[in-house]
């Protein structure tokens, strides 16, 4: 029985069931050393230097950037065996704020996302890990080729906003840890505005983190003054069992928007389309390995196509692929990491090769949602794709 579904009961019969075995009832559960939920707050700056490589905004990014982060996190116990595959992870939200710049011509971002930490060199005292955050960004003063003209990196006032970090974490006390550590961070739009050069930030980072379990105040309140609940879990250190090994292929239908180079001088936005075969092979709890093939939709090379040749059809627009590929398993969340070329396109305007970063979320057994960023010719983002499909697995 979960350590919240066993609180409530007690709370519940507490008031039909005599004394003596409510106390009975209770002196069994706080025997769980992780009764409760294990939480932190997190309050994290930063500072560093941007890594641009345009030309409008060299003055405006010379001072560097600055920015909080507050985060509210919930750290794993190990009882289930992704956690445990994971070296006991936390994860949870966070809300960002900063300073990137100029703002007349940047402005003010703040954002929301979600994050996910992996321990990797755990000590007593300090340990070790890796961060990946992803969310959204807003209040960007985004280009405006009369208002704001210096601006060709950010072309939406809502941008993606993705962090990797490697952190260590010192204990200082029971409830205190310390952080330091390094990070990057990328804010961009996939395309879906122009421009979209996007922003790169390299910096050093230090914070605390608080940690709490929110059932002690209401043990002691209702059941038992004297109870203090731990404020960090005892980790389960049963082994992992093996992985279950299988097959898998499945299908995603994909749909985009996007804009031409804002040199173009058009306000216009196009469709996109992709449609991904994909077969992948399960190799451990944490891996899969595969590739497939993919069929490529732009309606913004209609544009690009009709100033070279006068004459465009419907197939000029299409590309066709074929990709190889690793996926990360979490829980029911996959990270996907593809590098494809193409097999057919009209000429190299897309370049020789893409690459796709892509976060699954699965449903049930046969169905999952999709969102992936797909790049040209390197990392330059081309377009992101929304979608989702069925999989099928023996």
């Amino acid at each position: 029985m979960k350590p919240y579904a066993l609180f409530l009961l007690l709370l519940f019969f507490g008031r039909c069931l005599p004394a003596q075995d409510t106390t009975d009832l209770w002196k069994r559960a706080r025997l769980n050393p992780n009764l409760g939920q294990h939480k932190y707050l997190e309050l994290k700056f930063h500072s560093g230097s941007h890594l641009y490589n345009g030309e409008e905004l060299k003055i405006a990014l010379d001072d560097g950037y600055r920015s909080v982060e507050l985060r509210m996190g919930w750290q794993s116990s190990g009882n289930k065996t992704w956690q445990r595959v994971f070296n006991y992870p936390s994860y949870g939200l966070g809300f960002y704020t900063g300073d990137i710049g100029n703002p007349t011509i940047l402005g003010n971002p703040s954002g929301i996302y979600g994050f996910f930490f992996v321990p990797f060199h755990r000590r007593k005292i300090n340990d070790f890990e890796l961060g990946l955050s992803l969310g959204l960004t807003y209040d960007l003063n985004p280009y405006d080729s009369s208002k704001n003209p210096l601006n060709d990196a950010i072309g939406s006032k809502v941008d993606v906003y993705f962090n990797l970090s490697a952190s260590g974490v010192l204990k200082v006390s029971d409830a205190i840890d310390f952080l330091y550590g390094a990070d990057i961070t990328h804010f961009s739009n996939g395309r879906t505005h122009t421009p979209n050069l996007g922003l790169n930030m390299a910096g050093l980072h230090v914070g605390i983190r608080y940690h709490y379990n929110i059932i002690r105040g209401i043990v002691i309140q209702q059941i038992d003054p004297t109870y203090k609940a731990p404020r960090r879990p005892t980790f389960v250190k049963q082994p992992v069992p093996p992985p279950r090994l299988y097959n898998e292929v499945s299908a995603t239908a994909a749909f985009g928007v996007v804009q031409t180079p804002s040199d173009e001088h058009l306000q216009a936005f196009y469709g996109t389309a992709s449609l991904i075969f994909d077969y992948n092979r399960r190799i451990s709890h944490m891996s899969s390995i595969g590739g497939g093939l993919d069929g490529f939709y732009d309606g913004s090379l209609g544009w690009t196509y009709h100033k070279l040749y006068t004459n465009v059809s419907t197939t000029d627009k299409m590309l066709m692929g074929y990709h190889a590929g690793y996926t990360l398993h979490v829980k029911d969340f996959e990270m996907k990491a593809q590098l494809g070329s193409y097999a057919w396109k009209r000429n190299n305007e897309k370049g020789n090769y893409f690459m796709r970063i892509a976060l699954r979320y699965n449903i049930g057994r046969y169905g999952f949602i999709q969102v992936a960023l797909k790049t040209m010719d390197g990392g330059a983002a081309d377009w992101i794709e929304w979608g989702g499909g069925g999989k099928m697995r023996w």
